[in-house]
């Protein structure tokens, strides 16, 4: 595990329904299909599974989409 799959200290867990009350992107069914592929798609440090919960990192989801974009 490298260090950037590791979350932030700052970054703080939210629900799929709170991301979307502060962020506009990703969309529900593009960050369900993020989290679903976490595994393979090198997104698996930006979700938390939580009992049946799925919680986002929003600022580690970002900094792993600006990462991925870059290589």
């Amino acid at each position: 595990m490298n260090r950037s799959e590791f979350p932030s200290i700052n970054d703080i867990p939210t629900t799929f329904k709170g991301f979307h009350k502060n962020y506009e992107y990703p969309s529900s069914g593009a960050l369900r299909k993020m989290a679903f592929e976490s595994e393979t798609n090198g997104l698996k440090g930006a979700f938390l599974k939580i009992g049946r919960r799925r919680l986002v990192l929003p600022e580690t989801l970002f900094r792993l989409l600006k990462e991925k974009g870059t290589r």
